[in-house]
């Protein structure tokens, strides 16, 4: 799979100098892009994706100067075709009446209905939910060519690039005004047959064995050697697929098998395409803009510079650091003000570098000055009678400015340069220490801080959440100590209804205390009073509803679910708190 990537811009340090800006993305289910919204934005006009029945309007987009759909050659010509029915309603609309230039609207209308169809049809086909439905452009356009010149080159480039190769283009020229052309382009990811129907963007083929770079190994003499007679081009050593013994596996009809890979049909998600799409870019810029504008691809690592590359700004950044600027804003776009920092130290790392050139150019000079003293008669002869005790060296002590031996005299080469040599020195020595302190501090893991304010939040609300329930479980042990108490009351209250229904039972049936030994025969006054029985009898009614409502309401129950969620609940933040220090740990290593 081609990666999504993003290519800065290069350092403008001439305003009317051009630049070099080129990004590849991809536009997929998984992360919830829709390729009928990206196509009616980068038309400024309507669509309709009919997998949702969701429209995107676009409508309000001045800055779309022009637009084109170029379809390769083995697409459906039907697709291509606007029923006159359509035609008719989009002359009855408003936007049709209300425009200046109705021929313009009308052929505008019908390039966006063929880019409609050509996108709903990928959407049927591209089903699977991580499906690529389309690879995104966005590449900047000199601005010292005129719009002609534009719109031709565009065109001449997506059609030799792309086009050409069997896939189709849906592209427009974004202008504000502002100084910025651009270019929007949208391509499809899937082939095309030969009989117009959609074709397979991978394969299956032999796993062959593959040297550290990833290319084929050649040996013809192996005995896994394989070769397509149909197509020699497709060669190499296959791979067997071996059972827990190290034997190779033979198939249902004997065949014995070997490892087989999806690869890719048509090659376009290589990953070296990114660069050779650009380089191409770059050549057609080049070849039509003076040598004093000339672009380069390349990143500046690739080009030896040692300037520190800016990262992406994007119109939102700009128009928060707009309204910080107007004092409607609190705080300014931090990409904005990261992007400043990176432009000053760059400013100094070019002071830096002009030093050590002219510290470098004052060195060879020196040494070339130092070359030539060497070489004086008077310090060299062939007989020896001329020798001094310095013959040979480079030391400057014992000659004059002539290289005659002096009395222990500084030669004067390149007189007056120690002091420069010194204040250079000193400058270096600073601006290196200055260096040293932007690179603690010129890029702050954003992320980690972001990282530990999160951490910072959840910790407090997992304290809020744990004190919560702390409180529930003292109320779960009160109301499970309240149960037990209200459990042996209904069992000390049972008990004494259990005697007083046999006592009862030995009444009706006449029996005597002489019989049972109870107060069967004794009178009224003679009698225990029986009022504790009733209240017995009472309470045990009243628990025995009060139970009852407890069993019907749960409520015992449901605090206890409760306590285990939020427990689930604190565990499953404590994973998360661990995976993020972690993470913030191996960042900051």
């Amino acid at each position: 799979m081609l990666p999504e990537i993003y290519t800065g811009c290069a350092e403008r340090r001439n305003p009317d100098m051009a630049i070099f800006h080129y990004t590849i993305k991809i536009v997929g289910r998984s992360k919830g892009k829709s390729v009928i919204s990206a196509s009616a934005y980068l038309n400024g006009d309507v669509m309709k994706n009919e997998e949702t029945g969701r429209i995107s309007y676009y409508t309000s987009k001045k800055e779309v100067v022009y637009t084109s759909l170029m379809m390769c050659e083995n697409a459906p010509p039907e697709w291509q075709i606007v029923p006159e029915e359509n035609i008719k309603r989009f002359q009855k609309s408003v936007r049709y009446k209300r425009s200046e230039d109705k021929e313009a609207a009308l052929e505008k209308f019908k390039i966006t209905f063929q880019k409609q169809r050509l996108w709903n049809e990928v959407l049927k086909i591209e089903k699977s939910a991580d499906a690529q439905l389309g690879r995104s452009f966005e590449f900047a356009l000199p601005k010292e060519w005129s719009r002609q010149e534009q719109i031709q080159y565009t065109s001449d480039y997506i059609q030799k690039t792309f086009v050409d190769k069997g896939m189709c283009a849906d592209w427009s020229i974004h202008d504000k005004g502002d100084g910025n052309p651009h270019v929007h382009l949208l391509l499809t990811m899937r082939p095309f047959n030969p009989d117009h129907s959609w074709g397979k963007k991978e394969v299956k083929d032999w796993d062959f064995v593959r040297d550290k770079s990833g290319n084929i190994v050649i040996d013809e003499s192996h005995p896994d050697w394989w070769q397509d007679k149909k197509n020699p081009d497709r060669h190499g050593i296959r791979i067997p697929v071996l059972d827990e013994n190290g034997i190779q596996k033979i198939g249902a009809r004997n065949r014995l098998q070997w490892k087989r890979v999806l690869t890719d049909a048509t090659g376009w998600n290589n990953p070296k395409n990114c660069e050779l799409w650009r380089s191409e870019w770059a050549k057609v810029c080049n070849e039509h803009l003076p040598l004093h504008n000339q672009v380069d691809h390349r990143s500046y690592e690739k080009q030896g510079k040692l300037q520190i590359p800016t990262i992406h700004e994007g119109a939102d950044a700009r128009k928060i650091e707009q309204k910080f600027l107007a004092g409607q804003e609190i705080k300014g776009s931090w990409k904005v003000a990261e992007n400043q920092i990176i432009k000053q130290q760059n400013t100094l790392l070019q002071k830096i570098l002009d030093t050590f050139g002219k510290v470098s150019g004052a060195l060879s000079l020196w040494k070339e000055r130092l070359n030539d003293i060497r070489r004086k008669p008077g310090s060299h002869s062939h007989d020896g009678i001329n020798d001094k005790p310095d013959r040979g060296t480079a030391e400057p002590y014992g000659r004059d400015g002539t290289g005659i031996t002096g009395k222990r005299q500084t030669a004067s080469v390149l007189s007056g340069a120690e002091p420069e040599f010194a204040d250079i020195k000193q400058r270096v020595i600073r601006t290196a220490e200055s260096f040293a302190r932007y690179r603690r501090t010129a890029f702050p893991d954003r992320t980690a801080e972001k990282q530990n304010r999160t951490v910072g939040n959840r910790e407090s609300a997992m304290a809020g959440i744990n004190a919560e329930a702390e409180q529930r479980e003292q109320l779960i042990a009160e109301t499970e100590q309240r149960i037990t108490d209200l459990k042996q009351q209904i069992e000390k209250v049972r008990d004494i209804d259990a005697r007083m229904r046999k006592l009862r039972e030995r009444r009706s049936s006449g029996r005597t205390s002489t019989d049972d030994r109870t107060d069967a025969g004794r009178t009224g006054s003679e009698r225990p009073d029986d009022y504790g029985t009733e209240q017995a009898a009472k309470q045990i009614a009243d628990l025995e509803r009060e139970i009852e409502q407890r069993k019907q309401s749960r409520e015992y129950r449901s605090i206890a679910d409760k306590i285990k969620e939020n427990r689930r609940t604190i565990s499953q933040r404590d994973r998360q708190q661990e995976k993020s220090r972690r993470r913030s740990r191996g960042m900051e290593i």
